[in-house]
């Protein structure tokens, strides 16, 4: 006779945030296509078409460019992306995240900018960046809730953070974080068969 323990997960309601694996990219594509315009421009800094971005998203890098996801439901609905500039020292990164219409204004957006703050500075990365348009108040609140100093760059509007580098606890945030997800998102590990 077997049975079976499945611990519980009282967190179960809320979003699972994690690093999209590389067979989930075009997970990513349709996100983005599923925005509306001004989700769209928020993200892009500008209007941009399905076109454009199916083009950003097949010449994207996988070897600089990292993505995080929130899931709601088992959906995507929120990505953040990291770009890494440079692969010498000091190396830098530039910051973005979208969130579709409906999932806004949720914590969504911080959460996954927080990720990847965390992430960059795991990777030693000392300076990170946004660019927005100016009208982009959402963004704005957020970088600055995380530090971030914005200055008006011609039509758009720049972030910059100073990071210092790893340190255990920031490495072990990480490592929780997505082990935890995982844990989430794959419910026969949740369980465990006892045979006698």
């Amino acid at each position: 006779m077997t049975q079976s323990l499945l611990f519980p997960m009282p967190w179960s309601d809320e979003p699972v945030i994690r690093r999209l694996w590389s067979g989930e990219r075009t997970l990513w594509r349709e996100h983005l296509l599923r925005l509306d315009a001004q989700a769209r421009r928020d993200r892009f800094a500008g209007l941009v078409s399905d076109a454009f971005i199916r083009r950003y998203c097949d010449e994207a890098d996988p070897f600089t460019q990292e993505l995080f996801g929130a899931f709601v439901d088992g959906e995507l609905r929120a990505v953040g992306e990291f770009a890494l500039l440079d692969r010498d020292w000091p190396r830098r990164a530039e910051l973005a995240f979208s969130v579709e219409g409906p999932w806004q204004n949720q914590g969504l957006g911080s959460t996954l900018f927080r990720r990847l703050l965390v992430h960059a500075r795991n990777l030693s990365v000392s300076r990170a960046f946004i660019i927005s348009e100016p009208g982009n108040a959402r963004m704005h609140r957020i970088a600055r809730k995380h530090g971030m100093t914005l200055t008006l760059d011609a039509d758009e509007i720049a972030g910059r953070l100073e990071l210092v580098g790893p340190s255990y606890f920031s490495v072990m945030e990480e490592v929780v974080e997505e082990g935890v997800a995982f844990w989430r998102q794959t419910p026969d590990l949740r369980t465990i068969s006892l045979g006698r």
